[in-house]
């Protein structure tokens, strides 16, 4: 898919450049946690900048891959084969000519180390088992990147939790170690650079299909230019702006403002002023209006007879009574730590209700409201997690580790996306209707799109029922079915928009 077009070529670079980014700040905290590693073999050198750009360029490297596996004509089991090895080889060359460039050309000496880190583990993490574990986990994430389909909305939700990853992840980076402040700044920047050219064209990607004249995929080179000049200003605005509104200008501009910040200071002190007057009045006709109740009440004296009983007994002496120790001290420590714990668990519940309430009110003025449904973490957002889980563990469970489980994921994305379209012009799927019974009132709401719809919702039953594998001409089939589709709504779109 990486092959397509330019336009979408540099989508998944700028995608992937995002994934490295966001990477980079947990892995220099995982890097400098000493205790981690064996002495004196801790990544804690590594630059911010460098690390990124290997991050990146690995990851490249593998959707590249991943992509022409993908085109090629292997078998099944030559293609798993092929994936076990490129992984296995990926991590083996890169810890020999990482950590082990001065050795000679037939030295296998790094191999017994290698093997040495991975079984002594308890001892100490060495970079070499690190890389090989991160180099899985880049694959992982190469095989989700080259099988996804790329929409505004989808690079659109990366973009934003990119976000919240990068400033979390930046900021403890910069709060843990000061010395990587100012390269955490350049994470953010770099990140939010790659962030907004991707979404701008995934953007343009959308509005040049089906546009009458439009050159489309090509991506002309002033376009492309004037897309790097939008966000290369954007940003230089942006830091212009950061570092024109420092603490010491922000108290300066506050300054001028002080006998408005004055007048209302002396206003709620006024109010506040007529608030206690106004409580002193209740208080005292409380007080009058009580007295005569509590006249024949000693309250000392009865407040004295109910705590009473909460005193020990006379015989018990003081020196029976249990001493302080560290046994209790360490319970009471544990008391309070639980019963923070609990206040802690009762706050984030609030929260969350509140989330959750807000979050499942409609929003007709928004234009992805009906999208962001799909992907809201309040609600039931932990039970449809589980079952996507589960619904991925028996596709592994059926089709295995290899390129029919990735065109099953592949096939059951497009279908999702699919009813999504439904559901947008108003022909929800139910949670318990059949995908052949939902067929009808899908097609009535895209006209003309009868026979692609029904190529589609067959594939998918055969997929999720009837655990049957599709080839790869189907899935391509498929996916060109589906931006038929696709098209055809955005064309009806903009006819009664």
């Amino acid at each position: 898919m990486i092959f397509t077009s330019r336009r979408i070529r540099l989508l998944f670079v700028a995608l992937a450049g995002m994934e490295a980014v966001v990477l980079a700040p947990f892995l220099l905290l995982l890097f400098r946690v000493e205790w981690l590693w064996r002495g004196g073999e801790a990544l804690s050198a590594l630059p911010p900048l460098p690390l990124v750009l290997f991050v990146w360029l690995g990851l490249l490297g593998m959707i590249v891959s991943m992509d022409l596996l993908g085109r090629s004509r292997l078998s099944d089991r030559d293609y798993r084969l092929t994936i076990v090895v490129l992984v296995l080889l990926s991590g083996l060359l890169g810890i020999r000519f990482l950590f082990y460039r001065g050795a000679g050309l037939f030295n296998f000496g790094w191999l017994a180390e290698t093997a040495e880190g991975v079984v002594n583990f308890h001892r100490g993490l060495r970079p070499g088992v690190f890389l090989i574990f991160f180099t899985g986990f880049l694959w992982l994430r190469a095989s989700s990147a080259s099988g996804r389909l790329i929409t505004f909305f989808s690079v659109g939700v990366s973009f934003r939790l990119g976000v919240l990853l990068i400033l979390l992840g930046g900021g403890i980076l910069a709060l843990r170690h000061p010395a990587l402040a100012e390269g955490a700044t350049l994470l953010v920047v770099l990140f939010v650079s790659l962030g907004l050219m991707a979404v701008s064209l995934a953007r343009s990607d959308e509005k040049a299909e089906g546009a009458a004249g439009s050159v489309g995929a090509s991506l002309p080179w002033d376009r492309l230019v004037q897309l790097l000049l939008a966000v290369v200003l954007t940003i230089a605005l942006a830091l212009a702006l950061a570092a024109f509104f420092t603490p010491e200008r922000i108290r300066l501009f506050l300054g001028f403002f002080d006998p408005l910040w004055n007048l209302l200071g002396q206003l709620f002190f006024l109010i506040l002023l007529a608030l206690t007057f106004v409580l002193e009045k209740v208080v005292q006709w409380l007080f009058a209006w009580l007295g005569p109740l509590l006249a024949n009440v000693d309250l000392a004296e009865t407040l004295g007879e109910a705590f009473s009983g909460l005193a020990p007994p006379p015989d018990i002496q003081e020196s029976s009574l249990p001493q302080g120790g560290p046994a209790n001290e360490t319970l009471l420590l544990l008391m309070r730590m639980a019963f923070a714990l609990l206040v802690l668990a009762v706050l984030v519940g609030i929260v969350y209700v509140l989330v959750v309430r807000r979050r499942s009110r409609p929003r007709p003025d928004e234009s992805e409201s009906a999208e962001t449904d799909s992907l809201s973490f309040g609600g039931d957002a932990l039970r449809r997690g589980w079952r996507r889980l589960r619904n991925l563990a028996g596709l592994v469970r059926r089709y295995g580790l290899g390129r029919e489980l990735l065109d099953a994921i592949s096939v059951e994305n497009i279908y999702a996306n699919l009813c999504r379209l439904g559901r947008q012009r108003g022909e929800a799927r139910l949670p318990s209707e059949p995908p052949d019974d939902y067929l009808p009132r899908l097609a009535s709401v895209f006209p003309g799109q009868a026979a692609g719809l029904a190529q589609i919702t067959e594939a998918y039953m055969r997929v999720y029922y009837g655990e049957q594998a599709i080839s790869g001409e189907e899935l391509a089939g498929l996916r060109a079915v589906y931006e038929r589709v696709r098209g055809a709504q955005k064309r009806d779109t903009d006819l009664h928009g």
